[in-house]
């Protein structure tokens, strides 16, 4: 095949395996009230605050579905928003203790489930795994930073 086919093809792999990623994990997850992306941002919540224009970004949505989707975690009371000290216009949002307790509850669920998808995969063949995808995303974020320069 040719480079252009090849890329074709390896593009169409990638979708799949998003797609297979995105249902494999609503699959694992044991509480109805959240979706792939509440999940994924409460993930995100673990490391840092985000304020709601950096959630949105995050997660390639609007200001006004983010603002929707943080109102539904914080009725859960799965985060809480707080106000910048420095400037009051800026809104925080953050894992309350309900929050940070559920995180870690769905990750140790989620890594116990990945055990049983690569249980059959060599040392060796995950570790390629791990070097090929990090290799992609660098591709992939040196791609994104390019485009984003050009705006």
């Amino acid at each position: 095949m040719s480079k252009e086919q090849d890329t074709t093809v390896l593009l169409s792999k990638l979708l799949c395996v998003g797609r297979q990623l995105k249902r494999s994990l609503q699959a694992m997850n044991t509480d109805p009230h959240l979706n792939n992306s509440t999940l994924s941002v409460i993930f995100q919540l673990e490391h840092h605050s985000m304020k709601m224009n950096d959630i949105a970004d995050y997660l390639c949505i609007t200001l006004g579905a983010a603002t929707s989707l943080v109102d539904k975690l914080e009725r859960q009371h799965i985060v809480e928003r707080i106000r910048s000290v420095e400037d009051r216009r800026i809104i925080y949002v953050q894992l309350t203790e309900i929050g940070k307790e559920k995180v870690v509850a769905m990750r140790n669920h989620i890594l116990n489930e990945a055990k049983v998808i690569f249980n059959t995969v060599s040392d060796e063949d995950l570790r390629n795994y791990i070097h090929l995808a990090g290799s992609m995303e660098a591709l992939l974020i040196s791609y994104n930073e390019n485009v984003n320069k050009q705006i």
